[in-house]
């Protein structure tokens, strides 16, 4: 055992409690800031209160180390209690007892192997001497690997279960080597960043304990990155999903003690075609046989609650003597409740009576004067998306004109209609905006991406016909 404590009373004192209990501990001062040379611990004590917020990073330093030792931490301050958890060691208070003690150093010791997934810590498991993570040692570092005890691998990936697994260039690279069988090669095509660990265990053609014991050694080795959130947007897979994952965040905090306008973003004035409309379109994004074909992780117990409330809300405002019920409820309550939708009715005409003198403004090139109009548009019904959108695009706009850098100035509008329009269902002219200011801040692929969800509801939305033949977009 290893006592890496700065302070020499406590370092001193701790040698003196462990090696009473039995144990060949030594204390070193030299290791209190991470592990210095070779060493051989089977465990390590280490000092959290004086490593503040490096704890994490030294706890991954000691676990990548060869000789791989089981981590337990001493310390009381709030960052030692803070980070802790996310360093997933056992913390315990200075003033914790020799036997305690013991038992964390222990179970330490018995979960060593699984604390990380990294190249050292997989090969001391598979009780393999130190290599170099390179193409001389994988044939026989995957061969082990496949018999490694189930429960390392388990206990492991568990930390990871709801994580996504995408592939790395290395990947290709135990391709091209051959080091892999078919099955895993048949397995490992399904790698693609928009399934998780737990899924990946089940879809086969391996079977569960196989996929295990491969998804560790790929994920030991570098080949496969597990994160809790889409690593990055390169495919039009991983794009959905993580446009799906966030709509899904965005409207369960959006229609936090909302109305049911909010819900299916209508004005009072919505009469039964415009309300059915609208109940389309919110399924279009968040029926439950749209989601459930997306590997949601935790999000997964949202959807249900999510529709639930669309339905609700459709058969309230459908039901003439409900929806009467309701807009006296509304009347009494409003103030207590947080709505985009549920304003009142002059505020809602003069709105769209703007944002179309906007719209016929933009028409005629006068952008000046079609900024004015979607700003009154914008000042009688706040974070209407199209109105919004449309206003963020006549303002990029001028800005350019007036010489402001484009792509800077397109960045902040995208972010602004971005912000408008997570949670809410589909807005074909928001969508076309917003794919108009991608493009000009130079990402086409999410241009196209939004055009694309853009046309799929309305073929015929203006500028969107353009912008399609612009980018190449097939449709």
């Amino acid at each position: 055992m290893l006592v890496a404590v700065a302070d020499i009373g406590g370092g001193v004192q701790l040698e003196e409690a462990l090696v009473g209990a039995g144990l060949a501990a030594k204390w070193d001062v030299g290791q209190a800031d991470g592990p210095r040379g070779k060493l051989a611990y089977e465990a390590v004590v280490l000092d959290a209160d004086h490593l503040g917020d490096r704890l994490l990073e030294i706890v991954d330093a000691w676990r990548t180390h060869d000789s791989v030792p089981g981590v337990v931490a001493i310390g009381s301050s709030p960052t030692a209690r803070e980070l802790a958890p996310q360093a997933r060691v056992t913390l315990l208070a200075p003033s914790a007892s020799t036997p305690t003690l013991v038992t964390a150093l222990r179970e330490a010791i018995k979960l060593r192997l699984t604390g990380g997934l990294r190249w050292p810590v997989m090969r001391a498991a598979l009780k393999l001497p130190p290599a170099t993570n390179e193409p001389a040692s994988w044939a026989a570092t995957l061969l082990h690997a496949r018999n490694v005890d189930l429960e390392i691998a388990r206990t492991a990936l568990r930390w990871h279960a709801p994580h996504y697994a995408t592939p790395t260039a290395l990947l290709d690279q135990l391709r091209e080597e051959r080091v892999l069988t078919v099955p895993e090669l048949e397995t490992a095509a399904k790698l693609d960043g928009t399934l998780t660990v737990q899924s990946m265990v089940r879809v086969g053609p391996l079977d569960p304990q196989a996929s295990a014991r491969l998804l560790w050694a790929l994920a030991s080795m570098g080949a496969i990155d597990l994160t809790p959130e889409i690593r990055d947007v390169a495919t039009p897979a991983r794009r959905a999903l993580d446009e799906v994952r966030a709509n899904l965040r965005a409207r369960e905090k959006r229609l936090e003690r909302s109305t049911y306008y909010d819900v299916l973003e209508l004005s009072p004035l919505a009469e039964y075609p415009e309300i059915e409309a609208a109940y389309r379109l919110v399924g279009v994004r968040y029926a439950p046989s749209v989601l459930e074909r997306y590997d949601l992780s935790e999000l997964a117990s949202s959807i249900a609650p999510t529709w639930e409330l669309v339905e609700k809300a459709r058969t309230v405002l459908v039901d003439d003597a409900a929806r009467g019920r309701y807009t006296d409820w509304l009347r009494q309550n409003l103030k207590s409740l947080q709505t985009r939708w549920a304003i009142d009715i002059p505020s809602i005409k003069t709105a769209a009576d703007a944002f179309a003198r906007g719209q016929r403004a933009l028409g005629d090139g006068d952008a000046h004067r079609a900024m004015s109009d979607f700003a009154m548009a914008c000042r009688h019904h706040p974070n209407h998306p199209d109105y919004e959108a449309n206003l963020a695009w006549v303002r990029f706009r001028i800005q350019v004109a007036a010489g402001k850098p484009q792509a800077e100035c397109a960045a902040v509008e995208r972010a602004n209609v971005e912000v408008v329009i997570a949670g809410c269902k589909p807005w074909p002219r928001a969508l076309v905006a917003l794919a108009m200011l991608c493009a000009a801040g130079g990402d086409a692929d999410a241009a196209r991406w939004h055009l694309a969800v853009a046309l799929s509801i309305d073929p015929n939305v203006p500028a969107a016909a353009a912008l399609a033949q612009r980018l190449g977009l097939r449709r």
